[in-house]
């Protein structure tokens, strides 16, 4: 691993010749400066929550967007955290033993990881540690639509949310204004990864001025995609100036973490080699220019927008779903007679729902009917949408409980979930629709209710030891409002593009600061993997974690219930995800 790099010249020009391209300079994005942003400033602090010892705030700091940014709402010059420590221990994070730092997964808001914050402070409490977890926010977070929910919340309907998103209605005599379209986030433009890590490097130095405090107590971690944006915070040069590295990432962490991801900003070890470094700086490189352009001209989508299950209303709807369970979970679900059919809600629901090809397919027009046709109640509706033998999406899935209440079939679309036992194939099957069996209602008379985690004993398609999260938490988290949401409403993808680019070895233009080499593998390394999920069998395999690493895998899990579980498992024993990585903690 290097801590710097020197450019072959001529091998740039060879390869531009034979691609038939004159190798131009890429311009700076946004905001993008040699040199580090200037300091937060006006810390704010606010309670969440307080339960079973554990205080919850929400930290913020000023830190303003650049001055050519578009005008955007005063939010997004704010950045902060969720932050989690017990209640009378130390109330400055300097006298904490550790304190993790934790970027969120694709999509993800800070409340996304409630349940493993809470769970890893808990169990360091425990074993005679004092730590604090700070489930960070990222600044897009800003755009998210909380008004909504916040006043369902406060009228305990949570009908008035979903009429206010989707039938025009008015609420304390606001209009919801309709979702914004590429051309109205132009900001976005200005939040990919240099953003992302930079705001992460500011809150870590205003909170602990001393570098060796940093060095010494904050692990610094990530779940899923957030692993990945922790990888280029570790090897990002945030002065700008190869020679000196006192300011560069890996050096503000005392150890790294990956929860059900890999920690690195070059997977395959383009770096290590000189020529194929030049080559793909030049290719990947240019290439990224070429689609930064593409972004700041409004040509490519800066969010994902209508795309199904993963898209804007997508989202927006499993919240929803939350707040209905959360509200009222035991009452019939009145949710999906207020959804508007349009393609993007329609085929979202169909491709959570389908039970096979053909009802896919036909959209229910077999005979099987879609999601609309049967009676749930509200716990039971987000049950089908996000359960791990029910949802047809694994990224989704928790295990949540079971459905009840009617006769149900096996699903088959898009794939049995039997067919992961394949030797070697069935791992990588796992990618599409999860482990487990899935079910889906047949009776379209009877109400289907839902039996939460620990209540699945005689359920024949599920078993205990494979149901980990307490759906009164996750509906609980789903549905909360301000100060930030569990999914994000218009997450950049420029983050998508701009990892990508990192990964293929761009290290000009605008990743001219990603300076070093893997150096998160230098210090002491923890990764957890879900056991029922997919990251472990296929990335976890191809890409492993440095060799002196301890490496956990999370039985019964899927890939949310590495942040998501519940604090008492079924056996008895605390959130594996929280106490494995609270015993790493306690260990350095």
């Amino acid at each position: 691993m290097s801590a710097g790099r020197t450019r072959n010249r001529s091998v740039a020009a060879f390869v531009a010749c034979l691609l038939g391209l004159s190798v131009v300079q890429v311009v700076a994005a946004p905001g993008v400066s040699a040199a580090p942003v200037s300091s937060a400033t006006d810390r704010q602090e606010r309670p969440v929550y307080s339960r079973d010892g554990i205080a919850v705030t929400y930290v913020s700091y000023l830190l303003p967007l650049p001055a050519d940014a578009p005008a955007h709402p005063a939010e997004c010059d704010r950045v902060g955290f969720l932050r989690y420590r017990v209640a009378d221990g130390p109330t400055n994070s300097r006298d904490a033993d550790h304190v993790v730092v934790q970027q969120q997964g694709l999509g993800g808001g800070a409340i996304n990881s409630d349940g493993v914050s809470f769970n890893t402070v808990n169990s360091a409490r425990n074993l005679g540690t004092d730590i604090e977890y700070w489930a960070l926010s990222r600044r897009s977070a800003c755009l998210d639509e909380k008004f909504g929910f916040d006043v369902a919340l406060r009228t305990g309907n949570y009908l008035d949310a979903v009429d206010y998103y989707f039938n025009g209605k008015e609420l304390d005599g606001q209009k919801f204004p309709g979702f914004k379209q590429s051309h109205d986030l132009q900001v976005t433009d200005w939040m990919g990864i240099e953003r992302i890590v930079r705001d992460q490097y500011e809150i870590m130095l205003a909170e602990l001025p001393e570098q060796a405090e940093r060095q010494q107590k904050f692990v610094c971690t990530g779940i899923s995609l957030g692993g990945l944006v922790t990888g280029m915070f570790a090897d990002w040069d945030f002065d700008g100036n190869a020679a000196t590295n006192d300011d560069a990432g890996f050096n503000q962490c005392a150890a790294f973490a990956a929860q059900d991801t890999m920690i690195t900003s070059d997977p395959v070890a383009i770096q290590n080699t000189p020529f194929f470094r030049d080559v793909t700086d030049v290719i990947v490189g240019t290439a990224n220019g070429v689609l930064q352009t593409g972004f700041r001209a409004g040509v490519l989508p800066r969010t994902l927008g209508p795309a199904p299950v993963i898209g804007t209303k997508a989202f927006l709807i499993y919240r929803l779903a939350g707040l209905a369970a959360h509200l009222e979970p035991d009452a019939e679900s009145q949710l999906l007679s207020h959804l508007p059919h349009d393609l993007e809600v329609d085929l979202t629901l169909n491709t959570l729902f389908a039970p096979t090809w053909s009802s896919f397919v036909t959209n229910g027009a077999d005979g099987s009917g879609t999601i609309r046709d049967f009676r749930f109640t509200n716990d039971a509706l987000l049950g089908v949408f996000i359960d791990n033998n029910s949802s047809n999406f694994s990224l989704l899935q928790q295990g949540i409980g079971a459905l009840d209440g009617g006769p149900v079939q096996d699903k088959s679309f898009p794939n049995p979930g039997e067919v992961t036992q394949i030797p070697l194939l069935g791992t990588y099957l796992r990618l599409s629709a999860g482990s487990q069996k899935r079910v889906a209602p047949t009776d379209r008379t009877v109400l289907y209710t839902w039996r939460n985690y620990d209540d699945v004993r005689g359920v024949p398609f599920t078993a205990p030891n494979h149901e980990v999260a307490d759906i009164r938490d996750v509906a609980r988290q789903l549905a909360t409002g301000g100060p930030t949401a569990y999914w994000e409403t218009y997450f950049p993808s420029r983050v998508v593009v701009d990892i990508g680019a990192g990964f293929g070895g761009a290290r000009s233009g605008e990743m001219v600061n990603l300076r070093y080499d893997n150096m998160s593998r230098t210090k002491p390394n923890f990764a957890a993997f879900a056991g029922d999920g997919s990251i472990g069998g296929t990335a976890g395999v191809l890409f492993p974690a440095p060799m002196l690493s301890q490496v956990n895998t999370l039985p019964g899990y899927n890939h949310i219930d590495t942040i998501g579980a519940a604090a008492i498992q079924n056996n008895g024993q605390p959130d594996y995800s929280g106490q494995y990585l609270a015993e790493f903690i306690k260990g350095l």
